[in-house]
């Protein structure tokens, strides 16, 4: 099946003024006799009977694209991973129900601590990995990101006695230093005085401000929260995003009065969540977050950011106390909070019942010393 020297063999288009079918080819050899051919993308070609678009010729077309196999998906870093390597444990995980059961909010900061991790001991053999090595390089780190280290590393070990890979976590017992203080700046009355009085009512900025200080939420739920989920002015059964995949938790949130005249006097609302862009369009959790440190900074406060107004909204219910002295307990700020662990809840309760102590106490000692006086 030579072709002639000189010219080239004549290519056959298939039905009299139509095209040959796709994925295929012909040409007239240099007997005269026409070939056709398959033309199918990384498959071996193969010969056709009969002519174009007739029964057998069809036939034989479809049986080579059924044969045709779909490209394997390529896992992110497989090219490079060596079997029993932290790398190749961490490919597996990233596909494994365990990793999909996060939050999708909670996935980006784990992952990059996890990637952290990887660049530095991804090379390394998982079943060698052992509490004193975790221990040192946990410690290599500052106080915060040790934090978010240590959640991401134990869920990814976690999963990797679940499928076997290793018998036990060796990331149990490995302990962080806690930050003082906490990780946010919290916000006072002063910081929450000289953000009013540049964010008027009517602005987002200030409607942002009182749905934060009333609800307590954070900068991933006060992004969602709109019309719909308010009923008979009440934010009803609303499931804070960072606890939707574990506890599930449901809050229900009245709105104060001052509240609801800011959302009323705020000309730009949405209909499906009050804080939209100059667009009208919702706010990401991040694009927020980059538009709440322009406001802040506009204010004057470059120390503040959101999440430190939760920890307001927290601080003024841990320092309410009613005129007949009864003050607010650790269960009445979760309910709002929708907090999982109540231990950082105490936290402001015990703040809040030494400032009212120390308050008493000074109270106390004033009034002896007029008596001793008179």
């Amino acid at each position: 099946m030579g072709r002639a020297s000189g010219k080239g063999p004549k290519r056959l288009r298939g039905r009299p003024g139509g095209r040959l079918p796709r994925f295929t080819r012909g040409y007239i050899d240099d007997c005269g006799h026409p070939r056709h051919y398959t033309r199918i993308p990384g498959v071996k070609p193969v010969a056709l009977p009969g002519l174009p678009w007739s029964t057998e010729f069809m036939d034989a077309l479809d049986k080579a694209l059924a044969s045709r196999k779909a490209p394997e998906k390529v896992e992110i870093g497989a090219s490079r991973t060596v079997l029993g390597t932290v790398n190749a444990a961490m490919v597996l995980y990233y596909t494994s129900a365990q990793w999909k059961s996060l939050a999708p909010g909670t996935r980006p900061g784990r992952k990059s601590s996890l990637e952290r991790f990887r660049n530095q001991h991804g090379e390394k053999r998982l079943r060698m990995l052992a509490q004193p090595h975790l221990q040192a390089y946990i410690n290599t780190l500052q106080p915060g990101p040790q934090r978010n280290m240590l959640q991401a590393v134990k869920h990814f070990l976690d999963y990797c006695v679940t499928v076997h890979l290793i018998p036990t976590n060796p990331a149990t017992g490995v302990t962080r230093v806690k930050r003082k203080g906490g990780s946010f700046f919290a916000w006072g009355e002063e910081h929450y005085a000289k953000f009013c009085a540049r964010h008027p009512v009517g602005t987002m900025a200030r409607l942002a401000l009182a749905l934060y200080v009333n609800l307590g939420v954070r900068k991933s739920d006060v992004v969602r929260i709109g019309p719909r989920d308010v009923h008979d002015g009440v934010l009803t059964d609303f499931t804070p995003q960072k606890t939707s995949r574990s506890t599930g938790m449901k809050i229900n949130v009245p709105l104060m009065q001052e509240t609801r005249d800011i959302i009323a006097a705020t000309p730009l609302t949405g209909t499906e969540t009050y804080l939209v862009t100059s667009f009208g369009k919702p706010f990401t959790a991040n694009g927020f977050g980059n538009k709440m440190r322009e406001w802040c900074d506009e204010a004057g406060l470059p120390e503040c950011s959101s999440h430190g107004l939760r920890k307001l909204c927290l601080t003024r219910l841990a320092d309410y106390e009613g005129p007949d002295g009864r003050v607010l307990d650790v269960r009445d700020l979760q309910a709002i909070s929708g907090h999982k662990d109540l231990r950082e809840l105490q936290v402001y309760i015990e703040n809040a019942d030494r400032k009212r102590r120390a308050k008493r106490a000074i109270a106390q000692l004033e009034e002896a010393q007029k008596t001793r006086t008179r």
